[in-house]
């Protein structure tokens, strides 16, 4: 039993895109996962039943005017996994090809790393049929905002809490506190998190992700019997990924190979991380970077290293390249980027995983950090934030890795049971409104 206690728009951000439903989606993935944590625990039918279903989708129109004059319908979703520990937590994503079943996936994925890291939120999710990334400034706001309006009766501090996904920066993040607290009549911040730090946003939280990462990743090294700096490879230069790399050569960690979807670049004697992301900025790509040697984005991951970060986007460590790659521990900093059956064979291989729902905890602890900051009408400083963000990450960890070794399962299947078994006993004390 769980413990009863315990600017452009087009940029990568904290969240990071599921796949298109496929033989080796995310969808599948998590409900494959749920009904094995669900056998493993001995889940009740009824229990399972409730669990393996959002609790609302929601579904609405949202009008487009267009540059001929005519009116292009979008349509906007959220999606709510599960209430029972509390409102729900749930980013904001714009991307053409939407569906219910990605938006699902990672509601209930939510759902569980929350409760796994004892943070009182339920997962939730949700989305617009929009591809800002050519799209003019004002249609975006336009997007956001008429979003907003549409979901009006569905979010609140209490209710659910939106966060910044694809496409949505902390810019978006400030239309919607806006637009909401129009509606309210009064300026509510703890409405949405990601904010710019003047609007309600937070300390740390252009480096909660990494700093995350780089907790668990330096803890699984010193388990393995690692000592001294790591050589690492890192997928992604967005916003996580850049995070992973300023924490790891702050702690003197070397990056040997970074990459993102315009091509890649390694240095086995350490890239210099400010100019790659200086060159990043101004080309668009880590592609080109001259202190490197130019890489093919496949060869990157099969690149001689002590730790490999996959930080983009899902389903890149899949069974058509799990056989080469060379490191010794995985990182995952993205959502799913791990296959199943990529899984399996590293597993074979002995290569250790730290999965996204330890690996990606930063964002979701400085999400509730903001959200109790804002409430609270206090800032904290970022030697608190930082202090206390590093015990509820390795306090998960340990709690997984026991539950691993319990029931001889992976770390990933253990997390994930950490997370169903809570909220499952929560929703059995709560019992059912009739």
């Amino acid at each position: 039993m769980p413990e009863p206690h315990d600017h452009d728009l087009g940029q990568e951000v904290a969240q990071a895109p599921t796949p298109d439903v496929a033989s080796e989606d995310s969808f599948a993935a998590m409900m494959e996962r749920f009904d094995e944590a669900a056998a493993l625990l001995g889940l009740s039918p009824d229990a399972y039943a409730i669990l393996r279903q959002p609790d609302r989708i929601f579904k609405f129109a949202i009008p487009l005017p267009t540059k001929e004059g005519s009116i292009k319908v979008h349509h906007g979703y959220r999606v709510r996994h599960n209430l029972s520990l509390g409102p729900c937590l749930g980013g904001l994503r714009l991307e053409k090809e939407m569906n219910r079943e990605k938006l699902s996936a990672l509601a209930a994925w939510t759902t569980w790393k929350c409760a796994a890291l004892n943070v009182p939120f339920g997962g939730a999710m949700g989305g617009v049929d929009f591809d800002p990334t050519d799209a003019e400034p004002g249609d975006v706001e336009h997007i956001v905002r008429r979003y907003t309006a549409g979901v009006m009766d569905l979010i609140g501090p209490e209710k659910d809490i939106i966060a910044p996904d694809l496409h949505c920066n902390e810019q978006a993040m400030a239309w919607i506190l806006d637009t909401y607290s129009m509606h309210v009549r009064h300026t509510e911040n703890a409405v949405v998190v990601g904010k710019p730090f003047g609007l309600g946003g937070t300390h740390l939280r252009d480096s909660a992700a990494g700093l995350g990462v780089r907790i668990l990743m330096e803890k699984r090294l010193e388990e393995m019997g690692h000592e001294g700096p790591a050589s690492v490879v890192v997928q992604g230069a967005g916003f996580i990924g850049s995070q992973v790399m300023r924490e790891l050569v702050k702690a003197d960690h070397i990056i040997v190979g970074c990459g993102d979807l315009g091509g890649a670049v390694s240095n086995p004697h350490g890239l210099d991380v400010e100019a790659l992301l200086a060159h990043r900025e101004e080309t668009g790509t880590v592609n080109g970077f001259e202190e490197g040697d130019r890489l093919d984005s496949d060869a990157l991951l099969g690149l001689e290293c002590d730790v490999l970060i996959p930080s983009a986007t899902s389903g890149q460590i899949t069974s058509r390249n799990a056989a080469s790659i060379r490191a010794k521990l995985i990182v995952e900093a993205a959502h799913s980027p791990t296959t199943p059956k990529g899984e399996s064979i590293l597993q074979e291989m002995g290569v250790p995983i730290v999965p996204d729902l330890l690996g990606n905890s930063g964002a979701v602890i400085i999400a509730y950090f903001e959200w109790i900051q804002d409430r609270m009408g206090y800032q904290w400083t970022p030697a608190i934030i930082s202090s206390r963000l590093k015990r509820m990450v390795l306090d998960a960890y340990r709690k997984a890795r026991k539950r691993a070794g319990e029931h001889k399962v992976s770390l990933r299947l253990a997390t994930c049971m950490l997370g169903v078994e809570r909220v499952a006993y929560f929703d059995r004390i709560r019992g059912i409104y009739a």
